[in-house]
This record gives structure tokens, C-alpha cells and sequence, in this order.
């Protein structure tokens, strides 16, 4: 549970300091004002990445070249002090006055984001669905978190390894002699990975379907929801670790003339795709916007779900401006869900009207105008 937030120099915030409530807070103001900005620096300093893309340079508030956050916490009745310096070239984060990994403070402070992106992720590319994905797998397992960083940076290498092919700057020889040295690691995080997110998806296949009949309602008619994983088109979800190696492996022999050709790896989890099927149709064609949302928030109501059977505990939960992206009936299903859970919660919105499901007690809200906050 974080108490409070301190801002210096953050996207259009000069210095700010905002007291939270352990229930929830609900950022209130116009469109362009800051309000999904206090939401990205609770994320960044609780989790090491911005749920927006952006490179630091973007963080900066114009004319500075530093920003400064810092908030407190508590989680399992022990206190927390949180500092993150972001420069242009790098991020430094601290817990305590100790030096930590984004992937050490993800494990520490779980939490869930609910944003218009990611309700767009079925009819968006590829790389919304990967990442929502392993959004799950900090749940599923807090080790996931170590995995995901290490794959990134064996991709990054083995990227520049390609280029540098290209360029001109090696030449083959070099060249196959690195990419040999770098593959069993190589092979092995991009199973490891790819086997994590079939296990997770298979994991919280049950509580998905939970989640979209409570979206729809009980009087609806029955959706069924499964999930195909695909991998040069082909679903991996009924296949076993070792097929999946066996796979990647094929594909990688196959596939490395065309990989030193494009300087880019074609080959790994960073290539595959999930697709989502509603009543065995895929929803990328056969839904609505509105069952496509559905079915999304119902994925992401199944994670929070899924995180409090395996480690007794609620994730903190973030919803950036997506209550006007649903329709009544689905607006209705999630406060519902979210007057029935207990952790600490962030809602920014244009204009929010208190559901009645939601106790006014238990709301703080905090005013966002042009980098200022108010009650």
C-alpha cells in the first residue's frame, strides 16, 4: 500500500506531493492536465517501466534534465521508502537506500493497470497481446519477472550481434561464431519464456470464463474463452516443453540466412502472437468493440483473481481513464468487482459520479489541474 508520492520535474508536474488513501483515490480533472501522469509514476517507481511507450527523455519535464520521484510504502507491515532519479541515458532506483532492479520492485509491489491500451489489445498489434501476457506471469510466478529482463537483454545482444552484420562492422564468420556462442542461452530463456506463458494462460483459463460470464451478466447466454498461442502459425498450447524447444530450435536453423539478411532476430517469443477466441471464433474478426473490451477485462479481472489464489493478497490496481471506455453494463460489472475486492486502488477520470456500489468513505479524491493537485 503506498501512502504517498513525491514528484520533481515529471512530465508537466514541477513538484508535487500527494498524500493516498489505502482504498481508493480517484484522480479527477480534463483531459491534458497530469492525470495519467501521477498513474505512470506510481507504476514506474513500483515497477520499473512505464505501462505508456516512452523513453526517459519523455519523463523530463521540459528544460530539466532530471526527475525525481519518491514514494512510501508499506507491504507486510514492514515500511518502504521508494526513490527513482531518471536522467536521459538511465533510471536508478532505490528501496531503502539500496539499489534494486525494476524486476525486484515488480515482485515487491505487484500491481494490475486497467488503460484504454490495453482494452484495445485484440484489434491492436501483437505486442499489446504479448504484453498482457506477461503482465500475467509476475502473478503466476514473481521469478517470471527475472526471466522476462534477462530474455530482453539476450535479444538486445543478439540484435546488435545482426547489425553489426549488416553495417559491415563484422564480418560472417565473426559473425556465425557469436550467434553460435550466444544460442544455447539463447534457446533456452526463449523456451523458458514461451513455456511460462503457456502454463500461465492454461493456469487462469477458468478464472477468464469466471470473469466474462460476471461481465456479461447471469442471464446472458454462456461464452466460452480459450486461448491459442501461436508461434509460426502454429498453436503451442497442447504441445509439452520439449516439443516447444524442439520447435524453436527448427525455426532458428531455418530462419538464420534471413535473420544475418534483415539484422534483426525472427525467431522467439518477441515473434509470437496470442490469439483470443470467443466461442471458438477469433475476436480479432468475429466480435463487437464492445465484446472485444469485454473479453479483455474479463482476462485482466481473471489476473487479479488469479493473483489472490496464489499468493493470498490482492494486486494494487490501476485504471487509467477507462470507465468511459466501457459501456453501462460493463461499467456496472467492473465497480462491482472492485466494491468486492480489498487493495489499494487509482481511477483517473473526466467525470466520475460515485456508483452506488462504491462507499464514498472509502474514496479520496484528488484534483489534477495543469500539474496541480487539490481536494
Amino acid at each position: 500500500m503506498f501512502q504517498s508520492l513525491l514528484l520533481k520535474n515529471f512530465r508537466n508536474f514541477d513538484e508535487v506531493s500527494v498524500p493516498l488513501s489505502p482504498q481508493i483515490n480517484i484522480f479527477l480533472g480534463n483531459n491534458g492536465q497530469g492525470k495519467t501522469n501521477l498513474l505512470e509514476a506510481l507504476y514506474l517507481i513500483s515497477n520499473g517501466d512505464s505501462f505508456r511507450y516512452a523513453d526517459n527523455e519523455n519523463f523530463l519535464k521540459k528544460g530539466f534534465n532530471e526527475s525525481f520521484l519518491k514514494a512510501r510504502a508499506v507491504s507486510a507491515d514492514l515500511d518502504f521508502d521508494l526513490e527513482l532519479t531518471i536522467l536521459k541515458s538511465r533510471k536508478n532506483h532505490l528501496l531503502n537506500k539500496k539499489r534494486v532492479t525494476g524486476s525486484e520492485l515488480s515482485k515487491k509491489f505487484p500491481s494490475v493497470v486497467f488503460s484504454p491500451e490495453s482494452l484495445s489489445a485484440i484489434k491492436d498489434g501483437a505486442d499489446q497481446r504479448r504484453q498482457l501476457i506477461d503482465e500475467i506471469l509476475v502473478s503466476f510466478r514473481p521469478a517470471n519477472a527475472d526471466l522476462i529482463g534477462d530474455f530482453k537483454k539476450a535479444l538486445k545482444t543478439r540484435n546488435r550481434i545482426l547489425k553489426n552484420y549488416v553495417s559491415g562492422e563484422s564480418d560472417r564468420k565473426q559473425t556465425e561464431l557469436l550467434m553460435e556462442s550466444l544460442f544455447p542461452s539463447f534457446l533456452k530463456l526463449s523456451t523458458d519464456l514461451t513455456w511460462q506463458r503457456l502454463e500461465a494462460l492454461r493456469a487462469i483459463h477458468g478464472d477468464v470464463n469466471n470473469a466474462m460470464q460476471y461481465v456479461v451478466g447471469s442471464d446472458s447466454q454462456i461464452v466460452d474463452i480459450s486461448v491459442e498461442y501461436v508461434a509460426s502459425s502454429e498453436n503451442l498450447m497442447p504441445l509439452s516443453r520439449e516439443e516447444v524447444e524442439k520447435r524453436l530450435r527448427k525455426r532458428f536453423n531455418e530462419l538464420f540466412d534471413a535473420e544475418l539478411a534483415s539484422g534483426a532476430s525472427l525467431v522467439g517469443p518477441q515473434r509470437h502472437d496470442v490469439v483470443f477466441l470467443y466461442n471458438e471464433n477469433d475476436s480479432r474478426f468475429y466480435c463487437s468493440q464492445g465484446q472485444q473490451r469485454a473479453l479483455i477485462l474479463s482476462f485482466k479481472m481473471a489476473q487479479i483473481v488469479y493473483h489472490r489464489k496464489l499468493h493470498g493478497i490482492y494486486p494494487m490496481l490501476m485504471l487509467d481513464d477507462v470507465m468511459s471506455e466501457l459501456d453501462s453494463l460493463r461499467r456496472d460489472s467492473l465497480t462491482r468487482f472492485l466494491s468486492e475486492i480489498k487493495t489499494q486502488i487509482f481511477i483517473t477520470t473526466t467525470d466520475f459520479t460515485l456508483p452506488t456500489s462504491l462507499k464514498s468513505e472509502d474514496c479520496a479524491v484528488l484534483r489534477v489541474r495543469e500539474g496541480q493537485i487539490g481536494n
